[in-house]
């Protein structure tokens, strides 16, 4: 019985050693940090995801990204700046009420935004989102090219979008 338990406890530590879980706050599995080309930021109860920008045809880039609030405090997006200049929007403010995301491009988007890119694919460049109420947020985000997966992430056309 004790050969048993001790055999146990052999294979228990030889697959946790093998498999390199680990356990608790070290575990690898825990330690990733990002797992596509876009960036991640946080601004009070204000998550940032996914955040880059995608290069067209045209020389626009175009942002794509998800904002969600966590906070039962409505907040707001009141700016964006791409490499210091600010985007074209869909809409001068976006509001962000409580799990209510924010998505620029694709087929879910309920916001656009853009500007003309000098750099290109593989570069990155400065974004800066500001709030009504929470901080600034600046993201060091990546420029892509728009290949197949990216196609159509805008919902209007460059001539249909206000400027703020």
């Amino acid at each position: 019985m004790i050969k048993s338990i001790q055999k146990l406890l052999v294979l228990t530590l030889v697959a946790a050693t093998l498999t390199a879980c680990g356990s608790g706050r070290t575990a690898e599995t825990r330690m990733i940090k990002q797992v596509t080309d876009g960036v991640e930021g946080q601004s009070n109860e204000i998550r940032l995801r996914n955040v880059l920008i995608v290069k067209n045809e045209n020389s626009d880039g175009v942002l794509v990204g998800t904002l969600v609030n966590w906070s039962d405090e409505i907040d707001a997006i009141t700016g964006i700046t791409i490499n210091g200049v600010a985007v074209t929007q869909s809409a001068p403010r976006y509001e962000l009420a409580r799990n209510k995301p924010v998505i620029f491009a694709g087929e879910t988007a309920n916001a656009d935004a853009f500007t003309t890119l000098t750099q290109g694919a593989g570069q990155r460049v400065p974004i800066v989102f500001t709030f009504e109420k929470a901080s600034p947020v600046t993201l060091d985000a990546l420029i892509v090219e728009n290949l197949e997966w990216y196609k159509d992430l805008l919902r209007y056309q460059p001539s249909e979008v206000v400027t703020p």
